[in-house]
């Protein structure tokens, strides 16, 4: 414990270190491709290498799935001193929520987010990143419901309500700034315009909510964030690594 005020004074003086130009990043002529489930029953795909594709499955009058729709990116700054961008949508995602047969939906999906990429305006190369969703089918009947909620209130106004969440897979590729790798994260979705780590979809309808993401360091893409009281020091021992990255590629160029 004598070490962490030593430590703290130290990442403050990194933090005096000097940082190079921000980059600015482009995702382009972006195509979705749903692959691997797991389950279900009755399995069927539209749409794959376009810009909207869908995975359907199930048993029943109308089948449940997911939609993914691209839309325009925003260019990305990636901050010298964090080696992250905002966090903004990516794309859009549709859950087609209906009562299906027991034991006929899927547990998992994975979507393959092919796209163009433009560093500081440059092309880099075309790129796969890769998303793995989590789907949990819920007793439509049961009260309290999954999400804890009564059965018949709010979300769980149709029935319980089902959960999407969407986590970055490591098959994923990557992109170069430099000498360094980074990748195209997913920090969950916003419903409404309220961020939210998974979707608890409404049952009997068409619930819509934007998936999220970030350009991070390749090796932190899938990480959950530290929590606040390491901040300092992170931030501290990252300009480390950004400054040692930065001398490394003026060796290089050199």
């Amino acid at each position: 414990m004598r070490h962490l005020p030593m430590l703290a004074a130290a990442a403050l003086g990194f933090a005096a270190l000097p940082a190079s130009a921000a980059t600015t990043i482009d995702f382009t002529n972006i195509k979705a491709t749903w692959f691997d489930t797991v389950d279900g029953v009755n399995i069927n795909f539209t749409g794959n290498g376009t810009a909207a594709a869908e995975v359907r499955w199930g048993t029943g009058d109308s089948q449940s799935g997911y939609r993914f729709e691209a839309i325009g990116i925003p260019t990305l700054v990636v901050d010298p001193v964090t080696d992250t961008s905002a966090v903004t949508s990516i794309g859009k995602f549709t859950h087609f929520n209906f009562p299906i047969g027991s034991g006929t939906a899927i547990s998992a999906v994975k979507l393959k987010f092919t796209t163009d990429v433009l560093v500081d305006g440059n092309p880099f190369g075309t790129v796969d990143f890769i998303y793995a969703f989590d789907h949990f089918e819920t007793p439509n009947g049961a009260n309290p419901c999954a999400d804890g909620g009564a059965n018949g209130v709010g979300v769980n106004v149709n029935g319980c309500a089902d959960r999407v969440s969407v986590n970055f897979n490591q098959a994923s590729g990557f992109f170069s700034i430099g000498t360094v790798d980074y990748a195209l994260d997913v920090r969950g979705f916003l419903i409404g315009g309220v961020p939210a780590s998974q979707f608890w979809t409404i049952e009997r309808e068409t619930n819509e909510a934007f998936i999220r993401g970030q350009v991070v360091l390749r090796d932190n893409a899938g990480i959950v964030p530290e929590p606040a009281t390491w901040a300092m020091l992170i931030t501290g021992f990252g300009l480390v690594g950004a400054a040692a990255r930065r001398r490394t590629a003026a060796t290089v160029a050199a």
